[in-house]
């Protein structure tokens, strides 16, 4: 009897559930915006009072229960106990539904007392990024919400897909061929999935609830943007730029005291070649660093900001753990820094195929080449694969600005521009030529310009039907022809030396070396000055009629 009565009271319970979801989405899809609040609220009071008599029912079920189970053996009845537990759960249940919705959109979580059990350091160290992980947790808690409840609805959804077809097959039992004991149980179980049902459509329902409230959320972009960014610079932002004006006040404080001490108590040749001021200076740099650090750390402290404070300390233990694995080339690198390394100051050394002086080693490190305009900056893990060598009376460059050079085809031109990458040369008739300077250090030129003088070689022959004077009147007559062609050609004060000599005795010439030492600042006349001397040659052989022999081809031929 008690049984059939349970029946009755969930199964119209189960009805007015149904009204209430009905009745809940009609107002949804009808009311209009303006009247939103009151329907909410309407709604809510009937799933309290729904909620409130599906308490009650469940009450009046534990108290029949009990008193049927008051005085009975602790082992016997056990499907009664089973039931009795069943119900204290599921009124455990509606209670907290009928406070979550009593309360509505008030977050209770925060009143909840946390149990204090004893820590590992991988758990206080999660404590000290808590606040990181509030912060960020912060930022997707909505997006989070809503898909918490919506896989709620969905789960919730399927638990009553179960429960319809679970009642549908018990329901096409027919209990007219089942005996009384069979079918009170076949009953019992009907009732209990009933009872399920009514509990998963309610979470259901609650769900879809908080869903739809937490959708329907909006806020226009200037009303959620402006608070977020005006608390940003009252509190965070604030607290950033103290930290940033604090470390910029003790930076410039640290370099202030470290310049009256470099000027007023070291020379510049100490600071340029001592490795012990290179040693204090480092050090004063990296307790530079550290002081910073730990007014950062003491400003984030002092202002609270947890958040900020889990952060430094997280990228300070990062730091520290990469240097576990960068700590042998920071070692190498520190002894380039202290000028003890492979590379030092003020020494020579090969790069891309050109020297270079080692100007300063630092983070980047300066190189120059003395004869080019520009200097090279390298990071010092490409310094650190390089060896110097100590600077004595070393060729920088094969030229300088302004020198004339010949090149190995012969061209004669003036050097222009010198840079690390480039080399500019004048040529005659207004061109250029450019090299790439690696390969411009490489070829093999001529330099006019780089001593104080040069010289002019001019190689003539005579024939040797003239042999009687070949060493007394021919010498003379071409010394002073050359000489006078020279000096009639504005070279008076540019000519060093003149030297006229049998060279060679050819087959069919006795051949005479012209030749003529001047001053570098005619070098542009290199080839001038060359025809000057070959015109002054042909112009004695003409005047002395002498004859210049033509190179001769003799043939033997051989009788057989």
């Amino acid at each position: 009897m008690m049984t059939t009565v349970l029946y009755i009271l969930r199964s119209t319970f189960f009805a007015l559930l149904l009204f209430l979801v009905l009745t809940s989405t009609a107002l949804t899809q009808e009311k209009p915006l303006d009247s939103k609040a009151t329907s909410e609220e309407t709604v809510q009071l009937m799933r309290l009072e729904a909620l409130g008599k599906l308490l009650e029912k469940k009450s009046s079920a534990r108290d029949q229960l009990e008193k049927r189970l008051n005085g009975v053996a602790e082992g016997t009845m056990l499907d009664e106990r089973s039931e009795l537990e069943s119900i204290n759960r599921d009124i455990g249940k509606l209670n907290s539904t009928f406070e979550m919705v009593a309360l509505g959109d008030t977050d209770t979580s925060v009143l909840e007392e946390l149990e204090q059990a004893p820590t590992t350091w991988q758990e206080d160290l999660l404590d000290i990024l808590k606040p990181l992980i509030d912060s960020l947790k912060a930022l997707t808690k909505r997006p989070r919400q809503i898909a918490e409840l919506r896989d709620l609805v969905a789960n919730g959804k399927e638990k009553l897909e179960v429960t319809d077809q679970a009642l549908s097959s018990l329901q096409k039992i027919s209990e007219a061929e089942l005996d009384s004991e069979t079918s009170a149980r076949l009953d019992a179980l009907i009732l209990g999935w009933k009872d399920e049902q009514e509990q998963f459509a309610q979470e259901t329902l609650v769900a879809q609830s908080q869903l739809t409230r937490l959708s329907d959320e909006k806020q226009s972009f200037v009303s959620g943007i402006w608070p977020a960014t005006r608390d940003f610079l009252l509190g965070r932002g604030f607290t950033l730029m103290l930290v940033l004006l604090s470390a910029l006040v003790v930076w410039s404080l640290m370099r202030i005291i470290w310049w009256i001490y470099t000027t007023r108590f070291t020379s510049e040749r100490l600071r340029k070649h001592s490795t012990w001021f290179r040693v204090a200076a480092y050090s004063y740099y990296l307790l530079t660093s550290m002081v910073i650090v730990f007014v950062a750390l003491f400003v984030l402290y002092i202002r609270e900001d947890l958040l900020l404070l889990a952060l430094a300390l997280l990228v300070i233990a990062g730091l520290i753990l990469s240097l576990r694995h960068f700590l042998p080339r920071y070692v190498h690198e520190a002894r380039l820094l202290l000028n003890l390394g492979s590379v030092r100051e003020d020494e020579r050394v090969v790069y891309n195929g050109l020297p270079w002086l080692v100007e300063s080693i630092n983070l980047h490190s300066v190189l120059r080449n003395p004869e080019l305009d520009g200097v090279v900056r390298l990071p010092l893990d490409v310094i650190s694969d390089l060896v110097s060598r100590p600077v004595k009376n070393n060729l920088w460059f094969p030229s300088s600005k302004d020198d004339y050079v010949i090149l190995p085809d012969g061209v004669l031109g003036q050097i222009n521009h010198q840079t690390p990458d480039l080399v500019e040369i004048n040529v005659r008739g207004g061109m250029s030529l450019t090299y790439n300077t690696s390969d411009f250090y490489a070829l093999n030129l001529i330099n006019l310009s780089r001593q104080d003088t040069y010289g002019v070689s001019v190689t003539f022959g005579f024939d040797y039907s003239h042999q009687s004077i070949s060493l007394t009147e021919i010498p003379d007559a071409l010394y002073s022809a050359v000489h006078a062609t020279l000096l009639k050609a504005g070279y008076k004060e540019h000519i060093r030396d003149l030297m006229v000599e049998l060279a060679t005795a050819n087959t069919s010439s006795m051949d005479y070396l012209v030749f003529a030492t001047m001053s570098s600042q005619v070098a542009s006349d290199y080839y001038k000055i060359e025809r000057l001397i070959q015109q002054s040659c042909i112009a004695v052989s003409n005047e002395k009629n002498w004859t210049i022999p033509f190179p001769q081809l003799t043939v033997h031929q051989t009788t057989v």
